[in-house]
């Protein structure tokens, strides 16, 4: 019974974001299927505010956004080789982005083994944050890219991922016209 009740708070755990303060440091752990809402402090770089967010069946676009990647076509986009979908992408009305937050959904697509992180910005700067994602059981470094402002961003990995771990949050300048930063 003992063992049954740890295994059930930590699928529990698993399936709502978490959050470890350290100072002003946050950090959110989702797994696959879930997601989260944050709000910045007016300096940037301090979370005001973290919620766990039950996520709805995927929109259009995020089922469009999806099937582009799962194509093939961009499993090599790493760091700097990252694109942006447009040019040839025949895709769904976007989503739209809630200002003065930041939304995050970590999606499992469809029954294969690729994962998908959306980001809405919903904030007059970029977002930059790091990432870390659990690989049969072993935690990843991963690159990640800005998140321009009032925008939405995908991160996808086209192999099975367990959770993601993002933290290192801040706001930075932009200027339009600019490219993301990978790091």
């Amino acid at each position: 019974m003992k063992s049954f009740l740890i295994g059930a708070l930590l699928a529990f755990a698993l399936a709502h974001p978490a959050a470890a303060r350290e100072g002003q440091k946050i950090a959110v752990a989702l797994a696959v299927d879930s997601g989260a809402v944050m709000q910045i402090g007016d300096d940037g770089t301090g979370v005001a505010a973290l919620e766990g967010k039950k996520l709805d069946e995927p929109t259009p676009w995020v089922r469009s956004v999806a099937l582009h990647f799962t194509n093939g076509k961009y499993d090599w986009a790493k760091g700097e080789k990252s694109i942006s979908l447009r040019g040839d992408a025949t895709l769904e009305e976007p989503d739209p982005v809630v200002p003065g937050q930041i939304g995050f959904a970590f999606r499992k697509i469809g029954d294969s083994d690729h994962r998908l992180l959306v980001i809405a910005n919903g904030y007059d700067r970029a977002l930059v944050y790091r990432a870390q994602i659990r690989v049969k059981g072993e935690d990843r470094y991963t690159d990640v890219c800005m998140v321009p402002p009032g925008t939405h961003a995908f991160e996808h990995w086209p192999y099975a991922s367990e959770r993601i771990l993002m933290a290192d949050f801040r706001l930075e300048s932009w200027t339009n016209g600019q490219a993301p930063r990978c790091e």
